[in-house]
């Protein structure tokens, strides 16, 4: 269900039943490192997912990669934004931060990192 603020209201169940596919990921612009010598820096980005189903749900959220971390991985920073707020068993609204949460939890389950990787020519 949509309303006029542009979300996609779900319950916690339909949200663990929804299918996400890729649609883009990217690397952010390198951060201008002014400072003489070796400098440890983390690779980030942004990658975003969507159902094929209407109305489409999205979800996106941005990536660091750790360059001192072994073996390498790709971890979710911050909260993920999308155009879904979770509603309770009576439809009210959840509120952001829950909702946050939820789709955070989606995101952790979510086979994103060698997809992402790949998207992005890591090697």
């Amino acid at each position: 269900m949509t309303d006029d603020d542009g979300y996609i209201r779900l319950s916690r169940r339909a949200l663990g039943q929804i299918r996400l596919v890729h649609l883009v990921s990217g690397l952010d612009p390198e951060a201008d490192s002014t400072g003489a010598g070796a400098v440890h820096t983390d690779i980030s980005g942004y990658t975003e997912w969507a159902t094929t189903s209407v109305p489409a749900v999205s979800i996106g959220w941005d990536w660091h990669i750790d360059t001192l971390a072994r073996p390498l991985s790709a971890a979710c920073r911050d909260a993920p934004r999308s155009n879904v707020m979770l509603v309770d068993e009576q439809g009210r609204d959840i509120g952001p931060q829950h909702t946050a949460r939820c789709l955070r939890q989606l995101v952790d389950a979510l086979e994103w990192k060698p997809v992402v990787l790949d998207a992005i020519g890591f090697r």
